[in-house]
């Protein structure tokens, strides 16, 4: 692998609890709720990052506004438009509560009507206030996929529909697919002003839970699914399965991604040797960066970059959620680590 060939990015996030801790930031439903203190409020934590870490390339000293309709729920706003409640804390993110009675729900289950949707009528007010405020706005809706949202509507019920009532599960992922095509056609895509066919624009399909089942499973229960929803989208489809990928590189090829974004303790030379030709985006997980040293850190942005490669197809390392037990330097470290191995 050459040196000269350009090394992936490598992309942080800070969860809540780090905010919280270092800042007193409180991310309760105040904070969520009003769309303009939200959308300021990223516009500070970005100037923050820029005051703690812009030595390393982090936050921005002049930030600009980007603001999001859906921000009131975080990643669970098709929980919210099932019905689910939405739980906040100080120091988390929005979390979705399932709802009661879920296997009654799933026998009679319906799409939800978008007209008396007030969470779509809360979308929308939103997306008009935030564009007279800043004279922009996108939905920000986190589609994620049917399994997702099935387990965030339903629980773990779910999951024991995919095995011991697969029919039921079939069904139940197919109203939740129907439901994100709804949302996305007459909710997203009308906020975001998407030109011409909105479905030849990009999708990420956020397969989050496949690794609580078992490949054969996804294969028969999950996969016709994802197919039909695969079928929708004629752009860039990116396949997001943020969990171990390589065990399910076989039962994933019909779906034809065109881009990849797998978890932490992925094979990724498995992973590649499936699709050799894709753009790929990878993860290190908070577990592994606990009292790591420099070098430590270099080790694994190393095997990641050579169990990846070639560079030109390995877009980025993500670190998702930093807490407060992550050291600055164990930031710097990782943002840094490009420097070093190219060396």
């Amino acid at each position: 692998m050459s040196k000269s060939e350009p090394f992936p990015k490598i992309n942080i996030t800070f969860s809540p609890a780090w905010w919280h801790h270092n800042y007193g930031i409180d991310f309760g439903q105040a904070l969520w709720s009003d769309v303009v203190r939200s959308t300021e409020s990223a516009c500070i934590r970005s100037r923050l990052l820029f005051e703690r870490f812009s030595d390393v390339g982090m936050g921005e000293a002049d930030p600009q506004p980007q603001p999001q309709a859906a921000y009131t729920y975080g990643d669970r706003f098709m929980a919210a438009f099932w019905g689910c409640k939405i739980r906040y804390l100080p120091d988390q993110p929005p979390a979705a509560i399932a709802l009661e009675d879920p296997i009654r729900h799933m026998e009679t289950i319906q799409v939800p009507d978008i007209a008396d949707s007030p969470v779509v009528e809360k979308a929308f007010g939103d997306a008009a206030r935030l564009k007279q405020a800043f004279g922009k706005v996108q939905s920000g809706i986190n589609f994620g996929a049917p399994l997702n949202n099935a387990v965030s509507v339903y629980g773990e019920e779910i999951l024991a529909a995919c095995v011991g009532d697969p029919e039921l599960a079939t069904w139940v992922l197919r109203q939740m697919a129907e439901a994100i095509l709804v949302v996305y056609d007459k909710v997203s895509s009308v906020i975001d002003e998407t030109p011409g066919d909105p479905r030849e624009a990009f999708f990420s399909l956020g397969n989050c839970p496949v690794c609580m089942i078992r490949p054969k499973t996804y294969q028969k229960v999950v996969l016709p699914v994802d197919l039909w929803m695969r079928e929708q989208f004629k752009g860039r489809f990116l396949l997001h399965h943020c969990g171990i990928f390589h065990p399910y590189v076989d039962v994933y090829k019909p779906l034809k991604p065109t881009e990849l974004d797998i978890g932490w303790g992925t094979d990724l030379r498995a992973a590649r040797a499936a699709f050799p030709d894709l753009p790929m985006s990878t993860y290190i997980d908070v577990s592994a960066l606990r009292g790591i040293t420099r070098e430590g850190v270099d080790a694994i942005v190393s095997k990641i970059v050579n169990d990846a490669g070639p560079r030109d197809l390995l877009t980025s390392i993500a670190v998702a959620e930093i807490g407060p037990d992550i050291s600055d330097e164990t930031v710097r470290d990782l943002m840094t680590a490009g420097e070093r191995i190219n060396t």
